[in-house]
């Protein structure tokens, strides 16, 4: 195992609580891992502002740095794949491994999708009717879910800003400048983002490996410690 710790950036609507049993089996491992709650989420606040990924960059470097970490090994996972991907980009010298777990990478538009604003749409217009503005919470959750778009509906007016200038980033056309050594871990039964991904993604990053955990979805760290905790000690 080679001596650089292990940074852990959390999925959106995570935190830190939620990685530590694989940081406790690590660490009996020897692997110095590290999960900070990002701003936003856990016991850190929204910041005052919509924030870009870049801003969570510069956070996360300070953090690091005061750490004196020079140089580590750095896991991303779903949302926190997204920041790895562009760290792993612009500062490769500081990353000596790298592993995307479910990063939220691909973007594609899908049929649900259009079909969430189309009800959101009419759906604002139809509960403002006297007499309906009662429901119009429960509809709004109910509609957020079918479009499997539950981080937004749950976020705060800034985070939910925030979201909407992540998704102006094309973070896919940096894969293939990724040239740190990296593994791609995905859940079989992802319910959040396709398996097919994973593939799509390796088939971009050159060298990178891949392990697909068999019936688990989006959030291996919770429901196959143990197992993550092993391919991510094997990596390393």
């Amino acid at each position: 195992m080679n001596q650089y710790p292990l940074l852990i950036l959390h999925g959106w609507g995570s935190n830190s609580a939620r990685w530590r049993k694989v940081t406790d089996l690590l660490k009996e491992r020897g692997l110095e891992a590290l999960v900070f709650d990002l701003p936003g989420f856990g016991i850190v606040p929204s910041p005052e502002n919509p924030w870009t990924r870049a801003d969570y960059l510069n956070w996360i470097f300070q953090k690091t740095k005061e750490k004196n970490w020079e140089k580590f090994n750095l896991l991303g996972h779903s949302f926190g794949g997204g920041l790895s991907t562009k760290i792993a980009v612009a500062f490769p010298e500081k990353i000596e491994k790298l592993i995307l777990c479910a990063p939220a990478i691909i973007k594609r538009k899908r049929l649900k999708t259009y079909l969430f604003y189309w009800l959101a749409y009419f759906g604002k217009k139809i509960f403002s009717l006297p007499g309906l503005t009662s429901f119009q919470p429960y509809a709004q959750k109910l509609i957020y879910k079918l479009a499997g778009a539950r981080d937004y509906y749950v976020a705060d007016g800034m985070m939910k800003e925030t979201m909407k200038k992540m998704g102006e980033e094309n973070l896919e056309g940096m894969l293939e400048k990724i040239k740190v050594p990296t593994l791609i871990i995905w859940g079989q039964k992802d319910d959040v983002l396709p398996v097919k991904d994973a593939y799509q993604i390796q088939e971009k990053i050159e060298g990178a490996e891949l392990e697909i955990i068999p019936k688990v979805k989006h959030s291996p760290h919770r429901e196959a410690p143990e197992q993550l905790a092993e391919i991510i000690s094997q990596f390393l």
